[in-house]
């Protein structure tokens, strides 16, 4: 190699040093943030537990007994309800109100329904077991925001699949879970 292509590369190496010394510089800066943040937002939103739901029951035939029902929670996100039908035609229909007690607006998806012994899932919204069908509906405002509430609804019908127009006097029950997400 000759002396000027030595005293280049040398020059060169140089410069690059340089470089590199004044971007580490320029980068090497502390940065200091001081403060603090906090987020006070609540996610509050449930079933409301009544002592007294509403339930509504309807005599398949003029005169005769009344269904009963019953609902139970557990947790807040899900509800046990229980229908007693006595014969055919006879329906009783439950109300769930849902409740946003945090000040996070929440998006009211599909509810799940589960039955043990389920005998025929014929949708996501429906659960039969033995002459017993139930129907939910999914909430009347798919959207709540602070402080509001909405209602959902679950109707238990005997539907007499046998053919059979004496009384049964069943009893079933089905599983209804709250699907709830951020608006």
């Amino acid at each position: 190699m000759n002396l000027k292509t030595k005293n280049a590369l040398i020059g060169g190496l140089l410069a690059i040093v340089f470089v590199m010394a004044v971007g580490y510089a320029a980068f090497a800066q502390q940065l200091t943030i001081n403060g603090t943040a906090s987020i006070s937002s609540t996610w509050d939103v449930h079933f409301v537990e009544e002592n007294d739901p509403d339930v509504t029951g309807t005599p398949g035939v003029s005169g005769a007994t009344a269904p009963t029902g019953s609902i139970s929670y557990t947790d807040g996100y899900n509800a046990s309800i229980t229908a007693n039908l006595i014969q055919p035609g006879d329906s009783i229909t439950f109300t769930l109100t849902i409740e946003n007690g945090g000040n996070i607006s929440a998006d009211l998806g599909t509810p799940t329904v589960t039955m043990s012994g389920d005998e025929d899932g014929t949708g996501n919204l429906t659960a039969t077991k033995g002459n017993i069908k139930f129907t939910v509906t999914s909430p009347a405002q798919p959207v709540i925001g602070e402080g509001e509430t909405t209602t959902m609804t679950v109707v238990a019908e005997f539907i007499d699949q046998e053919g059979n127009t004496a009384a049964g006097n069943e009893s079933a029950t089905v599983e209804i879970g709250l699907n709830a997400t951020q608006a």
